[in-house]
C-alpha cells in the first residue's frame, strides 16, 4: 500500500486534536432512539449560532436527509458557516454531485472524502467512515449512525437499533481541529473539481422542496420531549481519532481501544454489529479473561445484519475463540418489546452500535466496528469517559434490554454455532455460505 500510494512514512504524523483529553465537565445526552436522535440534531442546527460542522460515511436521498439538508440550507442562509464532508465510496454514495447544487446555492460548503478511482485498488479502500456534527465549537454528537431513514426508526422494511451521544464541554474544541484535519486533507475534493457527469436518469425531488410528508414528519419529530433523554457528566474524557490518509501508520483508534481494555479489572459489556477479530483482537480478549475480566459482545446474527459476508467471516472464528472463554451473542432481528420510538413496528431491526462498558466507571463509544478494515483501512474515531458511572449505568441498561432478544453464540467453551445463523432466510444462509 505504501509503496503504490508514495506513502514513505518515516514516523507516525502528529496533531493535537488526534488525542485529546480533558477533565473539566462536560454534559452528556444520550441518544438511544433513532427518531429521538434526529430531533435532537435538528434542534442543535436550528440553535447554531456561528458554525456547523458535519462528516459522513452515508448521506442518502430520503426522509431524514431532506429534513437535515433542509435544516442546514436554511442556517446557511442566515450566515452561519456549515461544511458538510461526506465519504466517496462508490459502493454507498447517493449524493452525487448533480443533487448538492442546491445546497451549494443556499451556501453550504460541501466536500468529498477520497475521490480516486476503483482502479487505484489500494487507496479507494481508505474510506472516512467518522461520523460527527459539531456546532458553534461547543458541542458535538459522536455518530454511529449516518443520515438514512433506516438509522432514525422512519424505514417501514429494515431499521438500525443505534446510539450516539451529544457532547458539550472543552474536548468539542478538539473534535472540530479533527473535522478541520480531514476539511483540509488533500483528499477531500470540492465537487467542482471532479470530472463533469451526467445528470442521473432517476430524478429525485431538490432536497430543499418541502413536501407534505417532510412536515408530516418534522411535525411527529417535534413532539418528542428532548428534556427526557439520560444524561451524565464526565470529568475526564478522552478523544481519539484516526489521521487523515490510508497508510497503516495513521490508524490510531484500535490500539486506543486496546490500552483502554488493558485497564479492565472485573468485566467488559461490549456491543457491535461486526465481530471479526484479528489475531491481535483475539489476545486482548484472552488477555483479559485470563486476568479474571468477563467479557460478554453483542452483535448480529445472520438473521439481523445488513452483511451477511461479516458473518461468512465470523463463523469459521467460532471455535477457535472460544479458547478464550468469553461470552458472545448474536442478535435476532426482532423489534424490541419496549422500544419507544415513531410508530413504526418495521419487521426486520439489527444491531449498528458501537460502544462498550468497562468495569463500573468507563464508558466507550465510536464509530469503530469490530473488523479488519476499521482496523487497517477506515479513518475511524473513539470517546472513552473514565468517571461517569451515570453514563455506564444508562449504556448498560440499553444494552442489557437489547440482549433479551439475542441468542448465545459462545459461552465460555461451549459454541452453538445455529445461533449465529439465526432465523436467516435460507438465500442469505447459500451467501453467507
Amino acid at each position: 500500500m505504501k509503496s503504490t500510494e508514495h506513502h514513505w512514512v518515516v514516523k507516525e504524523p502528529f496533531h493535537e486534536s488526534i488525542d485529546a483529553v480533558s477533565t473539566k465537565p462536560h454534559q452528556i445526552v444520550l441518544l438511544d432512539e433513532g427518531a429521538a436522535s434526529l430531533a435532537y440534531r435538528l434542534n442543535l442546527i436550528a440553535q447554531a449560532q456561528s458554525s456547523i460542522e458535519l462528516e459522513f460515511f452515508i448521506y442518502k436521498l430520503d426522509r431524514s436527509s431532506r429534513l437535515v439538508a433542509q435544516a442546514l440550507a436554511k442556517k446557511a442562509r442566515s450566515g452561519v458557516d456549515v461544511k458538510l464532508l461526506v465519504d466517496f465510496s462508490f459502493t454507498v454514495l447517493e449524493l452525487v454531485p448533480q443533487y448538492i447544487k442546491s445546497l451549494q446555492q443556499a451556501g453550504v460548503a460541501i466536500k468529498y472524502y477520497n475521490t480516486s478511482s476503483v482502479v487505484r485498488f489500494f487507496t479507494v479502500q481508505h474510506r472516512t467512515h467518522r461520523k460527527i456534527m459539531v456546532v458553534d465549537d461547543t458541542t458535538a454528537i459522536i455518530d454511529w449512525r449516518n443520515i438514512a431513514d433506516d438509522y432514525f426508526d422512519l424505514s417501514d422494511q429494515d431499521n438500525f437499533l443505534d446510539s450516539d451521544i451529544a457532547i458539550t464541554g472543552e474536548i468539542v474544541a478538539a473534535m472540530r481541529e479533527s473535522f478541520d484535519l480531514y476539511w483540509s486533507s488533500p483528499l477531500a475534493l470540492d465537487p467542482k473539481d471532479l470530472p463533469p457527469a451526467d445528470e442521473p436518469t432517476e430524478k429525485v425531488a431538490d432536497l430543499l422542496d418541502e413536501t407534505a410528508a417532510d412536515r408530516e414528519t418534522g411535525v411527529i419529530l417535534a413532539a418528542i420531549d428532548l428534556q427526557q433523554l439520560p444524561q451524565s457528566t464526565c470529568n475526564n474524557i478522552q478523544f481519539v481519532t484516526d489521521y487523515p490518509g490510508s497508510s497503516v501508520n495513521y490508524r490510531k483508534v484500535f490500539r486506543a481501544i486496546g490500552l483502554v481494555l488493558e485497564r479492565a479489572t472485573t468485566r467488559v459489556l461490549a456491543e457491535n454489529p461486526y465481530f471479526i477479530v484479528r489475531g491481535d483482537g483475539a489476545k486482548l480478549i484472552r488477555r483479559a479473561t485470563e486476568r479474571g475480566v468477563k467479557v460478554s459482545v453483542l452483535t448480529n446474527s445472520l438473521g439481523s445484519t445488513d452483511a451477511y459476508y461479516t458473518v461468512a467471516a465470523a463463523y469459521p472464528q467460532l471455535k477457535p475463540l472460544a479458547q478464550s472463554h468469553f461470552f458472545l451473542y448474536a442478535y435476532t432481528g426482532a423489534p424490541l418489546p419496549d422500544y419507544d420510538s415513531i410508530p413504526n413496528r418495521a419487521p426486520h431491526w439489527g444491531i449498528h452500535a458501537k460502544r462498550a462498558v468497562i468495569d463500573d466507571k468507563i464508558a466507550l463509544v465510536g464509530t469503530y466496528n469490530l473488523d479488519p478494515r476499521s482496523a487497517n483501512l477506515n479513518a475511524e474515531l473513539m470517546v472513552a469517559c473514565y468517571d461517569s458511572e451515570d453514563l455506564v449505568r444508562q449504556l448498560e441498561a440499553s444494552m442489557q434490554a437489547r440482549m433479551t432478544q439475542a441468542a448465545v453464540v459462545i459461552s465460555g467453551e461451549d459454541v452453538n454455532t445455529a445461533a449465529l445463523v439465526g432465523d436467516a432466510h435460507w438465500w442469505q444462509i447459500t451467501k453467507m455460505f
